[in-house]
């Protein structure tokens, strides 16, 4: 049997429309989304997306409009080096990855990892 799965999608960004990699979740089951906050992250959204290979294209990945996962996440939630946990509702995932929608304010910055399980 194989362990968890942990991936970094993003390392302490602030940027506006900053895009982690994509990461293929096909396979794993209770997938869980962890954003962290480092310093003062008083504003600022991430969003988490989905999508999957498109059969049209020998293009590996998918470069069209990512369907969203739920709510965005404000930053302020994680502001003051905090953590929180979006647990991904059981089902079939093919490439997850989180965004930054709004600009990070105050100064800090976030970080969200993926962990699942096979």
């Amino acid at each position: 049997m194989t362990g968890p799965t942990r991936v970094v999608l993003l390392k302490t960004q602030t940027v506006d429309e900053q895009t982690a990699i994509a990461y293929d979740c096909i396979g794993l089951s209770n997938i869980v989304l962890y954003l962290f906050g480092h310093g003062v992250t008083s504003s600022g959204a991430i969003t988490y997306e989905e999508a999957t290979q498109d059969p049209s294209t020998t293009t590996p990945g998918y470069d069209g409009t990512w369907s969203i996962i739920g709510s965005a996440v404000n930053a302020s939630t994680v502001d003051g080096n905090k953590c929180a946990a979006t647990h991904l509702a059981v089902g079939g995932y093919g490439l997850v990855r989180a965004r930054i929608t709004t600009v990070i304010g105050g100064g800090g910055s976030i970080s969200v990892v993926l962990v699942g399980t096979p």
